[in-house]
């Protein structure tokens, strides 16, 4: 039966989960963050704050991946090429994190550049 047909086996379906349940969540806290950010709930945080936010939350989230692929390195080439696009969907998620956060500070600097403006 071809690869695309097949049902994965317990190990890629664990693997699998394991890896969407990370990215939601970090996405989840990423997004949560950016509308501290936007409102104003944040605190008055420079582009390095946000950077370093993003860092520290990607980075976290690396290592809960990390923790939960550790088990499933083998020699299996299907494994492997599972835990490689698991390491390619965390990477996107970081982006998508990144970029999150940094449109939320940039939303809140031009608000706050807007109320200044206005005066």
């Amino acid at each position: 039966m071809p690869h695309s047909q097949r049902s994965p086996s317990p190990e890629i379906a664990a693997l699998r989960a394991a890896t969407e349940g990370i990215c939601g969540e970090f996405l989840g806290h990423a997004r949560q963050q950016a509308g501290l950010i936007r409102s104003g709930a944040a605190g008055d945080l420079t582009e390095a704050d946000v950077e370093r936010m993003a860092e520290d939350m990607a980075a976290a989230a690396r290592a809960q991946f990390e923790a939960a692929v550790k088990p499933y390195q083998c020699a299996d080439p299907e494994l492997q090429a599972d835990c490689r696009e698991a390491a390619q969907l965390m990477a996107a998620t970081a982006r998508q994190a990144d970029a999150e956060l940094r449109k939320a500070w940039q939303a809140r600097r031009d608000k706050v550049a807007g109320r200044r403006w206005r005066r």
